[in-house]
């Protein structure tokens, strides 16, 4: 200790000093902050409402059908909770993930990074859409609907654990009932079985048959190729049909989406504009359209995707829209950081003029 001490100059404490002024500043920003609407509130104010009345009214319809909402699971009773496990479940799931999903501030979310990618109205979007997360996609399809773009969607019906699970109510179920209820124009171009190899070959075979036909009765085009590479190759081309969209949108992690071998843990959320921002080996869709220059948004890692834009994650109530953080911005007071920056300056620039002194009084002695 008396070591230290000695080494400790007097002028030392100026560092100490600046220090203790950049850090309690910091932590005093918040006081000196001024809250304000984020950008493109106005859209994302009227996409999460979209949600909200687009998931409640699959609810109603579910409902009419004498399909229940099992409170057990769906503790929010939103009605967009599947089944734990059906014939055409491909995989598991997180149920406090597909819960969160449920957020209509989702759709919030999707507009600010629609935005970011210059989406302006009437531009072409690629959407690519899994089964799991049915809430999920009907955000990114409010989004596209204020927004007015022209979203391009494929869709894989298999779905993983609590999602659009139900062979009596598939995705296609789902979305039929928000156009026919007039509240989303857009729908779906061309789906798949989804699961292994994109035909549902982990289904069970008489819920696999009747996929088929739900398919073919929606008057879409309907993917039904095994080989990864011709399948990626199917749905590139009706993506591409009218040249390069603005952007491609990912929601889940079907299997064309990131390709056979990607670590989905791995693979960043939110937005990428190179295979550098993937955080992982990355293939099928996503790096085909990154190949090209077109920007990825990739919706899976629901606590990330939740963390990094201020909403919450498993919420109890589910939040009312226009609640979430990324309705707001902090506008931080210039006037209060420059006093910070310049009181700072003052004690490191006396720091070094001081030891500037010390060095000529050393230099003199050594003289003599």
């Amino acid at each position: 200790m008396a070591k230290v001490s000695r080494g400790f100059e007097k002028r030392d404490w100026l560092l100490v000093a600046a220090a203790a002024v950049l850090v309690t500043g910091y932590f005093g920003l918040g006081r000196f902050s001024v809250e304000s609407k984020a950008p493109w509130y106005d859209e994302k104010l009227a996409a999460s409402q979209l949600a909200q009345s687009a998931m409640a009214s699959v609810k109603a319809e579910k409902l009419a059908r004498g399909i229940p909402v099992d409170r057990d699971f769906d503790i929010n009773e939103t009605g967009m909770i599947g089944l734990r496990w059906s014939g055409m479940t491909t995989t598991l799931g997180v149920l406090e993930a597909k819960r969160t999903s449920t957020n209509p501030d989702f759709a919030a979310v999707a507009v600010d990074l629609l935005k970011r990618c210059g989406a302006k109205e009437g531009d072409r979007v690629a959407v690519n859409l899994s089964g799991s997360f049915p809430a999920l996609s009907l955000s990114v399809l409010s989004a596209a609907e204020v927004l007015n773009l022209r979203p391009v969607v494929i869709a894989s019906l298999g779905a993983s654990m609590w999602g659009a699970n139900d062979p009596v109510f598939t995705w296609l179920d789902i979305e039929r009932v928000v156009r026919e209820s007039k509240l989303i124009r857009s729908g779906t171009f061309a789906a798949s079985l989804g699961g292994a190899l994109d035909v549902g070959k982990d289904m069970d075979d008489e819920v696999r048959e009747r996929l088929r036909t739900r398919i073919r009765a929606a008057n879409v085009v309907f993917i039904e190729e095994p080989d990864f590479e011709k399948n990626l190759a199917q749905r590139m081309t009706l993506y591409l049909a009218d040249g390069l969209p603005v952007c491609f949108i990912n929601v889940g992690g079907n299997l064309t989406s990131g390709g056979a071998e990607v670590d989905s843990g791995a693979l960043r959320p939110g937005l990428m504009r190179s295979l550098d921002d993937a955080g992982t080996h990355i293939g099928g869709l996503i790096r085909a359209f990154l190949e090209r220059k077109v920007p990825v948004i990739h919706l899976l890692d629901l606590k990330a995707v939740a963390a990094a834009t201020g909403l919450p994650y498993d919420p109890v109530p589910l939040p009312a829209p226009g609640s979430g953080g990324i309705f707001r911005a902090m506008q931080v007071n210039r006037g209060y950081v420059a006093v910070l920056l310049a009181l700072a300056s003052v004690l490191l620039v006396g720091y070094v003029r001081l030891g500037g002194k010390k060095a000529r009084s050393s230099g003199k002695a050594r003289a003599f």
